[in-house]
């Protein structure tokens, strides 16, 4: 397997001296076990793997045990010596135990030289369906998503075309003959995807179709998880929403007869908060300001973004259409595009748990609406992912003209520049565009166009 990003936030962990037992939050098969084995085989000298699916490592946490005791059974189970600043304990399927769940707690309190690193595709489903619960200030926890562009290079082994972009800054001048071509390798991103086993797939085949088989064994894993979700009676809406939210990408979102449904209001937007909780889909929020802080209108309707571009063009057979087209903003009615900036914009926040935000104008006869919003060094800064010429980008200007920022960011498939645009008010402001493939660097490239 393929050296992923958070690895290096791993390594920030194992080595921090006021660290706690650490909870890594994903979807199911986005490769936080994989993470892990890669961190305790490479960083430790012992490394112990606990899977609370399995029978008899659950039984370690079947009753309340002190500390030491559990230690020593754990110890004698995998004939392995437990050393604090040595050994890694990782417990996936963590939220399979309310025990382990809590146990966590004593680990910080009574050992907190030892490394305790915990998983599970459902945490949040399950703390909020079965009332479990991780105990508050004693464990810190990250954030898993889909593979980045940049490691898809390196899991293709494309490390010229990896160093070339880790290398450009704000103000390069990127030669249009390699810019097409790494956007040709970004085409292939976009085709492939995000979720680990099919980028793998890919990397030893360099054949779409063979990939096919991975799609459906995750959209069958997502199904089959419907039982773990929620009650037999919400279960025909959260598999619906499996169904049918590859569709809606990059749209606003009703819950009443969503998908062409029959379904009500209460209980599809249920099944949504299910299904955001399991991180299979997330929602962008709808905000009408226009400087901090940024405030969320939950009145509107938000838009709709999945877990991974992939399984998206996978489910609604348009891959030959991206395989055949120069822009990527052009696919899809511009919906792959916005997906594609979302799930990027969401990887980027590996500390946090992060809400995207687009934000909107609604005025008689005319509405506006600038894709992206997002936060930094106390700066809203909007982002448009959209092609064509500057004049064409009329909500982004009106965005401009109403607040008091003189920055934008564009996401596109052309290439890096910036430039200083004037809106039909006449203010005047710095638009940076950036190409999709210089995405999961975005944070690090508006600081350095020294704007920030």
């Amino acid at each position: 397997m393929f050296n992923r990003n958070i690895h290096k936030y791993l390594l920030e962990w194992k080595n921090r001296a006021n660290r706690k037992p650490l909870v890594i939050r994903g979807a199911r098969q986005v490769g936080k076990t994989s993470a892990v084995h890669h961190l305790g085989r490479e960083a430790f000298e012992t490394y112990i793997y606990i899977n609370l699916e399995l029978k008899d490592d659950i039984a370690l946490f079947s009753r309340m045990y002190p500390l030491r005791e559990l230690l020593q059974l754990i110890q004698l189970k995998f004939n392995q010596k437990i050393i604090p600043g040595s050994t890694l304990i990782f417990i996936d399927e963590v939220q399979n135990s309310a025990i382990a769940m809590n146990q966590l707690r004593y680990f910080y309190e009574e050992m907190p030289d030892l490394h305790v690193a915990a998983a599970g595709s459902l945490l949040e489903v399950k703390m909020k369906t079965e009332g479990f619960a991780f105990p508050v200030g004693r464990v810190e926890y990250c954030y898993m998503y889909p593979v980045t562009f940049d490691e898809f290079l390196a899991a293709l082994q494309e490390t010229e075309a990896l160093n070339y972009i880790s290398a450009i800054t704000s103000d390069s001048v990127i030669p249009e003959e390699i810019h097409s071509l790494i956007m040709k390798k970004f085409q292939e991103y976009v085709l492939v995807g995000g979720m680990p086993e099919a980028v793998a797939r890919y990397a030893d085949t360099r054949s779409f179709i063979d990939v096919d088989p991975v799609y459906e064994s995750l959209l069958t894993g997502f199904r089959d998880d419907v039982s773990k979700y929620a009650s037999a009676a919400r279960t025909k809406y959260i598999q619906h929403i499996i169904e049918h939210a590859a569709q809606y990408v990059g749209l606003q979102v009703k819950y009443e007869k969503f998908g062409e449904s029959n379904f009500r209001s209460r209980e599809m937007s249920e099944a949504f908060d299910v299904i955001e909780k399991a991180m299979i889909i997330s929602r962008v929020h709808a905000s009408t300001s226009r400087q901090l802080p940024l405030m969320s209108n939950l009145k509107k309707a938000p838009k709709l973004l999945h877990l991974d571009v992939g399984l998206v063009n996978y489910q609604l057979g348009i891959r030959n259409e991206i395989a055949t087209i120069t822009d990527i903003n052009a696919v899809y009615h511009g919906q792959i595009s916005e997906q594609i900036a979302g799930q990027m914009l969401l990887s980027l926040n590996i500390r946090k748990n992060a809400n995207l935000h687009f934000w909107y104008r609604q005025q008689k006869g005319a509405t506006s609406e600038v894709d992206y919003l997002i936060v930094m060094n106390e700066r809203l800064i909007p982002i448009e992912v959209k092609s064509g010429k500057t004049g064409t980008l009329r909500s982004l200007h009106n965005f401009i003209d109403e607040g008091n920022s003189d920055f934008a960011v564009r996401i596109y498939s052309g290439n890096m520049k910036t430039e200083r645009i004037t809106t039909l008010n006449k203010k005047s402001y710095s638009l940076f565009s950036v190409p999709f493939y210089l995405l999961y660097r975005i944070d690090e490239l508006i600081i350095g166009n020294c704007i920030i």
